[in-house]
């Protein structure tokens, strides 16, 4: 009995050290996507970061910014949930670090449910949203808030756009529902406009959609979209071999989508485990990750 005990304890406590260890520690993840232009362009290099949470690794979060600015990326991409929603006192880590973003590559960025939820209640966060957008665009961060913008990248033409998904959209549920009965909610009126939806191969560009809620990755790719990068599921808190995250932040077990890079139709679809935690912050078997994502030529 008392081996048992024993042997008991020191899996707790190794369990608890590897959860510390994947807390403080970040990996970089490397996907390769079709950019569709059948060898008519030049290879791009985009680095993904969501859901940072205010965590810092090493002071002024220069371990992270070293890691970005190694890779040498063409453009920077945020899916949002880089501070905790306050009133103010708890986004300074956040805006310091995205502030020094823009002198690596262009950033293009669209909010998460922390940085919606105080921009839907001023009432309870005042003007906390609004002084962090601006911070973020003094800096010269293009906020990307239901809208597309166009931009050559790798000599092609590319749309990004950014999707507001409101806060009712990333409510809890119990955690024993199926994923799917969440589904009931459509974002599709919430598009933006701008995107010009024809085929890469009939002329159009790349169109690439920054959408926090990884939810209605099914809804995205029906869009038209060619990359889709998503965030929010913090990898499902504790990753299993072969079956993936556990929880996600709305309390369901098993989320379809938490961390990895899926294919659906014409889309690529990548849900980043982020830098951070919140709700659950706890990482086991989840490495916290810096997503880069190289656009490649087919031949």
């Amino acid at each position: 009995m008392i081996t048992v005990i024993v042997c008991l304890f020191f899996l707790a406590l190794l369990v608890l050290l590897r959860i510390f260890y994947e807390n403080h520690t970040f990996v970089v993840t490397r996907y390769d996507v079709d950019s569709g232009t059948n060898g008519t362009g030049d290879d791009w290099k985009i680095v993904f970061l969501s859901d940072l949470h205010n965590q810092e690794y090493g002071e002024g979060n220069e371990k992270l910014l070293r890691a970005v600015r190694d890779e040498k990326p063409d453009l920077i991409l945020v899916g949002g949930d880089m501070l905790i929603r306050s009133t103010g006192e708890k986004s300074e880590k956040a805006s310091r670090f995205m502030e020094q973003l823009p002198s690596i590559a262009p950033v293009y960025c669209a909010n998460g449910n922390h940085e919606q939820k105080m921009k839907e209640c001023e009432e309870e966060y005042g003007k906390a949203y609004q002084n962090y957008k601006k911070r973020l665009v003094d800096a010269g961060i293009h906020m990307l808030e239901n809208e597309a913008c166009t931009l050559k990248l790798g000599g092609q033409n590319v749309q990004i756009g950014g999707l507001e998904i409101p806060v009712s959209f990333f409510a809890k549920q119990v955690p024993w529902k199926h994923y799917d009965s969440f589904c009931d909610e459509s974002p599709e009126q919430l598009m933006p406009e701008q995107f010009d939806m024809r085929p890469v191969k009939d002329g159009g560009p790349y169109k690439i959609l920054l959408a926090h809620q990884a939810l209605y990755a099914e809804t995205y790719a029906d869009w038209g979209m060619n990359l889709v990068l998503c965030g929010h599921l913090h990898g499902g808190v504790v990753r299993l071999p072969g079956i993936g995250g556990i929880i996600s932040p709305q309390l369901t077990l098993f989320p379809k989508y938490s961390g990895e890079h899926s294919r659906l139709g014409e889309s690529d679809i990548i849900v980043s485990k982020g830098l951070g935690g919140h709700s659950i912050p706890i990482r086991l078997f989840d490495r916290a990750e810096v997503v880069v994502i190289c656009g490649r030529q087919e031949k």
